[in-house]
């Protein structure tokens, strides 16, 4: 077996992290935690997001194995979106992004309450179980 693993494990987290990082990618999947499920939503959730790059991330998030589109009526191009379950482990890596950049934006004492909070509100929206 030898070190094969590693590469594997090496190329699965830059897999990762290659689609995570493109723009709209975390708000598109931190909009399904939150329960939109279509195009239109997803629109109105994110203004600055358009149709055309939408449309592209949700497709290149279904290859991945992270969302499943479900088409409720062909003729009238109902469609909604789903995480699966895969898409929705990465709440654990998405909260401690986030996680990591409240610490170092809400560093004062001033600023405690609120990371505490932004956090517990986080783990909502992420449906942390921890």
């Amino acid at each position: 077996m030898g070190n094969d693993y590693l590469k594997e494990l090496y190329q699965t987290v830059d897999d990762t992290f290659s689609y995570l990082r493109k723009k709209w990618t975390i708000p598109i999947i931190k909009g399904l935690f939150c329960d939109c499920k279509n195009f239109k939503g997803f629109l109105e959730l994110n203004p600055g997001l358009s149709s055309k790059v939408l449309s592209e991330r949700l497709k290149e998030l279904e290859e991945n194995g992270i969302v499943e589109k479900v088409v409720l009526n062909s003729s009238a191009g109902h469609t909604e979106y789903y995480l699966t379950e895969k898409g929705r482990r990465l709440n654990r890596i998405i909260f401690e992004m986030f996680n990591f950049a409240l610490d170092e934006v809400l560093k004062s004492e001033d600023s405690i309450k609120l990371r505490e909070e932004s956090k517990e509100s986080l783990k909502e929206t992420l449906q942390m179980n921890c």
